[in-house]
């Protein structure tokens, strides 16, 4: 009789290890899809409507203003607003933002600056330690 009674308890236990074992992996599959690869900035890319090409002359070392880019070159602060000019909006709308939010953020902060294609980037300088003698 001992044995009869034991089944429904050895029953009852193997149900819980299996149900234990299913959702542990659910969740490392879980975890794995969802993973971040670890490069991630926060930024997001969105491709352009015509590829960041520019166009150059052989020989001559110049090159000229891709068709589509807001600005020559990078510029920042001030430089940056004046350039833009009308395109101001355009750019801070392709960055996600307001105007007025893209205008204070350039004369806010020198590091970030708006690219010829109109993203914007930082760029940041880091300035070597001194060294003691």
């Amino acid at each position: 009789m001992p044995d009869t009674a034991q089944q429904p308890r050895n029953r009852t236990v193997l149900a819980v290890a299996a149900a234990v074992v299913v959702v542990a992996l659910a969740v490392v599959l879980a975890v794995w899809l969802t993973r971040d690869s670890g490069d991630d900035d926060g930024s997001v890319a969105v491709p352009s409507a015509q590829p960041p090409s520019a166009t150059s002359t052989p020989g001559d070392g110049v090159t000229a203003q891709a068709q589509g880019d807001v600005l020559p070159s990078p510029m920042s602060g001030q430089d940056a607003v004046d350039a833009l000019g009308d395109q101001l909006e355009r750019v801070a709308e392709l960055n996600g933002m307001s105007a007025d939010e893209l205008r204070d953020l350039l004369l806010r902060d020198a590091s970030v600056q708006v690219t010829p294609s109109g993203r914007l980037m930082y760029d940041d300088r880091m300035t070597p330690p001194p060294t003691s003698q």
